[in-house]
């Protein structure tokens, strides 16, 4: 009997250890202001629950700096622990804004900036010694207040489309949570992305013009063969409330053919001149395709052709340019300086004319005037300029060799051409000639060169 009684005596005390046998016994008090601890937003924070005292209760202090919400969690170590979060506002007094039943996560929306607290409990009679890992989550409102730099297209940093790296960071309750990056594709081609999220919950989308984003894959990146010149954007992003850390972008682009979209991109696609004068307008632009357009003078006989090459759009800056070429062969050519250049023509043959923009980014439109005058032609003196419709009376006619129909040239005193023409009637010491252009601007010192037939 004696023995009986000691046992049950033992059991009742080992039993007390882990539970609270006085039902009318009250839970020592626990102040939230007084014994809570600093916490840290968004990490795990370990505290130890026991049956001790006022152990059963532990209190974390947060401070949150925007309106947004509070969220929080935990985990005993000891899977028998009944454990419950509880979220409170400084100054509510022992009743919490939000309470969690055992085993759940809790939340408190709509808060305002300040200082709030975080308790982490077992009922005070079934208490047991635990460890517990506790997480509290902030989720601001506007999860990129603090974000300046890049958090809108408008605002993207500039990502160099080849051989272009960055490192970042990128944190959504720090209210940093989205940074945009700015590829500009000067010509079309072949871009790679690289992007590695080291592990973390970060995001990254591939936004083209248009159409919809395309995720990067943070494994095997994003690759895109033919791509047309544009802007694009990759925006990078905590994907929730607590996800944060460092990132990196890595670019690598091939130019496309900067010839796809041209006809004459090359001396054996040129197109051709008519001579003995021609007016052409065209553009080129390396991120289209077009980055080069040739012209192919045919000359029978000597003579000089002056090249006339004027930008028109658009007007300053552009580097563009045209550049006469002897030959197919003749690689490099000679850049038409100025407005206008002319060249002497000793050997009868093809010739060319280069217009080309000279890398990415370059383009413009431009105009090219031709004009041939032979070595053998029958000058005259311009003797009377009648407009409505611009007319020429010139000091040739029969009796020195002109015909009907004959092309010619309008030079300048000093020879310099400045407008092509046609012989429109022949008299025996005058020509009515018809000047090329209808402006008429003709100065009354001015000649005509009449091509001998």
């Amino acid at each position: 009997m004696k023995l009986r009684t000691a046992l049950a005596i033992l059991a009742i005390a080992l039993a007390g250890c882990h539970a609270r046998w006085n039902p009318l016994g009250s839970a020592p008090g626990y102040s939230l202001s007084h014994n809570s601890e600093d916490g840290t937003l968004n990490k795990k924070q370990d505290t130890t629950l026991s049956e001790e005292d006022n152990h059963y209760m532990a209190g974390f202090r947060y401070e949150i700096p925007a309106a947004g919400s509070l969220s929080a969690s935990a985990k005993p170590v000891n899977p028998q622990a009944q454990v419950s979060v509880s979220i409170y506002a400084e100054g509510s007094g022992n009743e919490p804004i939000a309470k969690g039943e055992p085993g759940k996560k809790v939340e408190a929306t709509e808060l305002q900036p300040g200082t709030y607290y975080v308790a982490v409990q077992e009922p005070w009679k079934d208490a047991i010694r635990t460890r517990v890992e506790l997480k509290t989550i902030y989720k601001p409102q506007d999860p990129n207040a603090a974000q300046q730099a890049c958090k809108t297209q408008a605002t993207a940093r500039d990502l160099n489309p080849d051989k272009g790296q960055i490192e970042d960071g990128v944190d959504y309750s720090a209210q940093r949570q989205t940074c945009f990056w700015h590829i500009a594709l000067q010509a079309e081609g072949a871009l790679v992305v690289k992007f590695n999220n080291n592990g973390g919950n970060i995001s990254a989308d591939f936004i083209p013009p248009q159409g919809a984003p395309e995720k990067i894959d943070p494994v095997a990146g994003l690759n895109k063969a033919d791509l047309p010149a544009g802007d694009y954007f990759v925006k990078v992003y905590a994907n929730d409330a607590g996800d944060a850390g460092r990132y990196s972008l890595a670019t690598t682009f091939k130019q496309g053919d900067t010839c796809k979209n041209e006809p004459h991109c090359s001396p054996e696609t040129a197109e051709d001149l008519k001579l003995p004068s021609d007016n052409k307008s065209a553009d080129v632009d390396v991120s289209k395709g077009k980055q080069f357009h040739f012209y192919k003078a045919s000359l029978k006989e000597k003579g000089k052709l002056t090249i006339s090459f004027k930008v028109l759009q658009p007007p300053r800056g552009s580097k563009i340019g045209a550049f006469f070429m002897k030959g197919a062969d003749d690689a490099d050519g000679e850049k038409v300086s100025g407005s206008s250049v002319t060249k002497e023509i000793d050997t009868p043959g093809d010739v060319y004319i280069r217009v080309q923009a000279p890398e990415q980014g370059d383009y413009g439109k431009y105009a090219v005037q031709t004009i041939f005058q032979p070595n053998n032609f029958i000058s005259g003196d311009v003797v009377e300029i009648a407009k409505n419709p611009c007319m020429l009376t010139v000091s040739a006619g029969a009796n020195q060799g002109v015909k009907a129909g004959a092309a010619c040239t309008v030079v300048t005193a000093q020879g310099q051409a400045m407008d092509s023409c046609q012989v429109d009637q022949v008299f025996p010491n005058l020509s009515k000639v018809k000047p090329g252009s209808s402006q008429c601007r003709v100065q009354p010192n001015s000649k005509v060169q009449i091509s001998a037939q």
